[in-house]
């Protein structure tokens, strides 16, 4: 299973753990909105080529 972690925010200590419980034993990516001028083009292609997406404020 194929999994994405979105970040709107710089992720706290506690996020950074739960992230970590989620990505256990599974393909997993990130993309951050925060950093820059996120590319939302490559947003949409990985939230399509994820099986599951987890948005963190």
């Amino acid at each position: 299973m194929k999994i994405l972690q979105v970040y709107r925010s710089e992720p706290n200590d506690d996020v950074k753990t739960l992230v970590e419980i989620l990505n256990r034993d599974r393909d997993a990516d990130e993309f951050n909105l925060y950093d820059g001028d996120p590319d939302y083009d490559v947003l949409v292609e990985k939230i399509f080529a994820a099986d599951k997406t987890v948005c963190w404020w």
